[in-house]
């Protein structure tokens, strides 16, 4: 009886330790500024394309880990499943301007929270190919042609509607056909469209192939023209402007890591998205960059309302949330 007691002891004690020792870890992790020595928990949602390395340099190389965050960094390749769950299942997730408006206008509370890719007219990382056989020069040769998309909802195809109206082309006298980017190539080859929305690396595989540029349509938008962005529910960002700073500077130092170790930024590129070494090549890696305003949004106003069914008047203040 005496050595039953002891071991009941025994069994009270250790669980009694046990729950303390649950305690103390759950208080030491948290999902706001308020974290200890783990620092802020975020939960980022990243798209698998070039445009989401930043976020997995400065997971992969520490730099989030510097700056007293720790992240969960989880791959969406549907990028319009991204805006509903944020405040729910991400904290943060990868967006484009087009969508981040499209959502807030049907009464999601989202906002931008960092800059992520732009591009510009000198850079040309988003441009027109066509096959040479279908002289296609600019706008007005598109009318009656076949223009493969990524996405027929996304940025780069508002932008080239926007575009064509923009030089006295009816967008519906083209025929856009969403065509995955990784086959473009292969269907402009085979006559199947007419031109492709492509973006590096595989422009410089089209060129290669012997297609020719036909237009650099994000010209009718801005120079530079703000391509995607970093967002979170509006409510969340405004209780956590330290975690956003401290995000920002993890991007940062992501950013210039992938400018010093461009070699290395490609292997990481590679194994993020299953391209090969051979498709990314030595195209020009995306111009990376924090910067947020609210102009690098507002950009994508008239352009959507020209082309799409958006027509709603937001306060455009309110889809930025930086902390600083």
């Amino acid at each position: 009886m005496k050595s039953m007691r002891h071991l009941r002891r025994g069994i009270v004690a250790v669980a009694a330790a046990l729950a303390l020792s649950a305690t103390a870890t759950a208080c030491s992790s948290g999902g706001s500024d308020g974290g200890k020595a783990g620092g802020a928990s975020i939960r980022v949602a990243a798209n698998n394309t070039q445009a989401s390395l930043p976020v997995i340099v400065a997971d992969k190389q520490g730099f989030f880990k510097e700056e007293g965050l720790t992240a969960k960094v989880t791959v969406v390749a549907d990028i319009s499943k991204i805006p509903p769950t944020l405040g729910k299942q991400y904290d943060i997730g990868f967006g484009v301007q087009p969508s981040l408006i499209q959502a807030v206008s049907k009464g999601i509370n989202i906002a931008a929270i960092s800059g992520n890719a732009t591009s510009s007219e000198k850079q040309q990382d988003y441009v027109i190919m066509a096959r040479p056989e279908a002289n296609i020069k600019g706008p007005k040769d598109l009318e009656g042609k076949k223009l493969g998309s990524p996405t027929l909802n996304g940025n780069i195809h508002t932008a080239t509607l926007y575009w064509l109206k923009q030089n006295g082309v009816d967008p519906n006298s083209v025929k856009a056909l969403q065509v995955p980017t990784p086959t473009m190539v292969d269907q402009l080859k085979a006559g199947l469209i007419d031109a492709a929305e492509m973006q590096q690396p595989f422009i410089e595989l089209a060129k290669k192939a012997g297609m020719v540029e036909a237009g650099y349509a994000l010209s009718a938008v801005g120079d530079p023209t703000a391509m995607s962005c970093w967002i979170a529910d509006r409510a969340w960002a405004e209780k956590n402007t330290d975690t956003l700073t401290k995000y920002r500077a993890a991007l940062d130092k992501a950013n210039a890591w992938i400018k010093d170790n461009d070699k290395e930024a490609r292997q990481v590129l590679s194994d993020f998205t299953g391209q090969s070494l051979d498709v990314i090549g030595d195209a020009p890696l995306t111009n990376f960059n924090t910067e947020l305003t609210v102009d690098s949004v507002k950009q994508w106003d008239a352009p959507m309302k020209a082309v799409t069914d958006f027509n709603a008047d937001l306060d455009y203040d309110k889809l930025v949330v930086t902390g600083k």
